[in-house]
């Protein structure tokens, strides 16, 4: 399938909206890991539909939902007052209706984990298979460039294989976090020109690579999963 704009602009709108399912959203997933060009067009559909967003009345959620999630997030530091308003940003963002149910995953999930004090500025994402099913909880913090990735229902890569995770640029190649492990908690420490790329584009993205990870310092191997942070 080659890559015209006339296609590239159908699918990225289908993509936001969720409607791209299947091989068509792991191959535009895969398009969007290789071009700079596609990534634009999928942004550009994001603040579009957010004007829809926008027209929603606010509704705040109990504040022990915010404090459920910022324990589990940064569970040794001390306890700050979640922020009212970035409920807007994180619950409408406006990517798509596939990522404000990951949100909501991230929630549910989170608040049932035991209390724990955190603060400082918080993001977080839900890497998932479909949209019952989360394989990974990730949140950033800020203020020590930390980013935290918590097995959920992750299974084993195949035999000879590892997940690795990337950051993906606004423009550019991927930039390799390292192999993760299917299971546990693993945590990663961001260089600067990832905290940079990240800080601009907020998207993640998930390869599966021979064992070691990729030998070319680019995914190599099909990309699983994209995700995006959103501020807690």
């Amino acid at each position: 399938m080659k890559k015209t704009p006339e296609r590239i602009e159908a699918l990225a709108a289908e993509y936001v909206l969720g409607s791209l399912r299947g091989p068509a959203r792991r191959r535009f997933e895969q398009w969007m890991m290789e071009s700079g060009r596609v990534r634009q067009e999928v942004w550009f559909w994001e603040e579009r539909l957010s004007e829809l967003s926008r027209e929603l009345p606010e509704e705040a959620p109990p504040r022990s939902v915010w404090q459920g999630i910022e324990r589990q997030l940064w569970p040794q530091q001390p306890k700050a007052e979640p922020a009212r308003s970035g409920f807007a940003r994180w619950f409408w963002p406006g990517w798509s209706l596939v990522a404000t149910a990951a949100v909501l995953v991230l929630a549910v999930v989170l608040v049932q984990q035991p209390r724990q004090p955190a603060t400082g500025q918080l993001s977080g994402a839900v890497v998932q298979a479909n949209m019952e099913d989360p394989l990974w909880l990730v949140s950033e913090s800020a203020s020590d460039r930390l980013l935290k990735l918590r097995s959920v229902a992750a299974t084993a890569a195949a035999t000879g294989k590892d997940y690795e995770l990337w950051v993906v640029p606004e423009s550019g190649q991927p930039l390799s976090l390292g192999v993760i492990p299917a299971g546990g908690v693993h945590t990663v420490r961001l260089s600067d020109e990832a905290r940079q790329a990240l800080s601009e584009s907020r998207t993640l993205a998930i390869s599966l690579e021979p064992r070691g990870g990729s030998p070319t310092g680019a995914p190599t191997g099909p990309i699983l999963h994209v995700t995006k942070l959103y501020s807690l």
